[in-house]
């Protein structure tokens, strides 16, 4: 008896002890460094306390110093001052948004992907499909 409940002991820890997994491991991912990413957009963080990467589902805000360089990666028509926001919606991209109330009202998107050195790269937006008509 003693020696059957030694041999389930074993079994089970040998082979039902749960193990640590990880469904994504985030190998290849891009660090996706904040400082780099707002210089890259001409835009200053609106706090001094950030942390140094973009973390998945966070979002930055910062203020524009130069539209110019905004308007590089397709927002355009945006002024000095105007709120830069920046979401990292998947691993590899960024979602850019900029809007501003003065001297009119205007706001701008596009997503970007972070390239492995850190460049950022404009991403084609995707359209809805059209249903076909129905045929009446």
């Amino acid at each position: 008896m003693t020696r059957g409940l030694v041999l389930l002991a074993a079994c089970v820890v040998a082979f039902g002890v749960p193990r640590l997994t990880f469904a994504q491991d985030g190998i290849g991912e891009p660090e996706v460094q904040i400082g780099t990413v707002l210089k890259q957009l001409g835009a200053k963080p609106a706090t001094t306390n950030y942390p140094a990467e973009l973390e998945l589902g966070r979002t930055v805000t910062a203020s524009l110093v130069s539209p110019d360089k905004l308007a590089e990666h397709g927002i355009k028509g945006m002024h000095e001052g105007a709120r830069v926001t920046v979401t990292r919606i998947s691993p590899d991209r960024v979602r850019v948004e900029a809007d501003e109330l003065e001297p009119v009202s205007a706001k701008g998107a596009v997503t970007l992907r972070v390239g492995t050195d850190g460049s950022l790269n404009p991403v084609a937006e995707h359209t809805a499909a059209k249903a076909p008509p129905l045929g009446l």
